[in-house]
């Protein structure tokens, strides 16, 4: 009869102990994925520059002469990267620099006009011709008059009137050649002059734009990030060579891929921050900068067998707090929304 009675002594304490033990448990297990609760989106992203990298070739064809920089080399805006063989570009300028010359000079002739002297020359010249036409005026005069009486032949009086005819065109055409230099040059010559020069110019300006077309020069300030050209290769038109790759690596963000059922989950403006395993822990700040409006296919391919590779993803573009970090361009990370 004792073993009933401490049997139920004994049931209410284990009963309180289980329960005790259970809720313990309960609030244990429900307080776990509290402290570990993973992020709201992380989503996969690579860097980039904020300026896309410049694939430079020359807008000439040619053969290529000397390759200036390296692949790693700091360059500046405006600096030679390379060059095209020059000789036939600079005899052509050098011509067309003698062109303008020339017409320079035909131009300001035009519009200064004569001289005085040539003035005075041909002054002269139209008052020598009209005495030399009154004197064989006079002769004629005098052969017709004794041609009449027979005192002279006939063919000696038509020379005298030829040689007058002639002397009297001469005189006129002095005269002309005289009053045509003291009115000055004709307007119209000047025009003329005048386009002739823009033409002449017009003709150096090309010349030495293709001169220039046989420099390769940086765009930008940047770094050179591929070279795939090298001295003596053949460089032509039809099939235009990338000869190097420069971008801007002073200003960089990160492009990454929200899937479609997350797409709500981002706004512009939004924090975040990204990881890297090369990196261990260190976190790189970040905010929204911009939002694309369309959805594409996934890009970025990361480890995570739970991504599909046919889900349709929204790339939003990141850039960082900040100076840029030092990262290599196409470095996978992980980008956390949220901070």
């Amino acid at each position: 009869m004792i073993k009933p009675r401490y049997f139920l002594l004994a049931f209410p304490v284990v009963v309180a102990a289980g329960w005790l033990a259970l809720g313990h448990s309960t609030q244990t297990a429900s307080a776990a994925p509290d402290r570990a609760r993973p992020p709201s989106l992380v989503a996969p992203g690579h860097v980039e520059p904020v300026r896309d990298a410049a694939k430079l070739a020359f807008e000439s064809q040619g053969r290529i002469a000397g390759i200036e920089v390296e692949e790693g080399a700091v360059v500046t805006a405006g600096q030679v990267l390379a060059h095209l063989d020059d000789r036939m570009a600079k005899a052509r300028v050098a011509e067309a620099e003698a062109a303008v010359a020339q017409a320079k000079a035909r131009h300001l002739l035009a519009a200064r006009g004569p001289r005085r002297e040539d003035v005075d020359a041909a002054r002269a010249d139209a008052e020598a011709a009209a005495a030399s036409a009154a004197h064989r005026g006079i002769e004629q005069a005098r052969s017709a008059h004794l041609g009449e009486v027979g005192a002279v032949a006939t063919t000696l009086v038509d020379a005298d009137d030829a040689a007058a005819r002639v002397a009297t065109a001469q005189a006129s055409a002095a005269t002309a050649r005289y009053q045509s230099l003291a009115k000055g040059t004709r307007v119209e010559q000047i025009d003329e002059a005048a386009a002739a020069l823009l033409a002449a110019q017009a003709e150096l300006e090309a010349a030495r734009v293709a001169l220039d077309q046989t420099l390769l020069r940086a765009p930008a300030d940047g770094i050179v990030l591929r070279r795939t050209a090298e001295v003596g290769d053949l460089v032509t038109l039809t099939n235009p060579q990338v000869i190097m790759t420069v971008a801007d690596l002073s200003k960089l963000e990160i492009r990454a891929e929200i899937d479609e059922a997350e797409v709500a989950q981002v706004a512009p403006g939004q924090l975040l921050y990204a990881t890297a395993e090369a990196f261990g822990d260190r976190r790189f700040p970040l905010h929204v900068t911009r939002i694309t409006h369309e959805l594409g296919r996934r890009n970025v391919r990361d480890d995570d067998p739970r991504a599909h590779v046919d889900t349709r993803v929204l790339e939003v573009i990141a850039t960082f707090d900040g100076a840029s970090p030092a990262l290599p361009l196409g470095l996978r990370m992980s980008v956390v929304f949220g901070r």
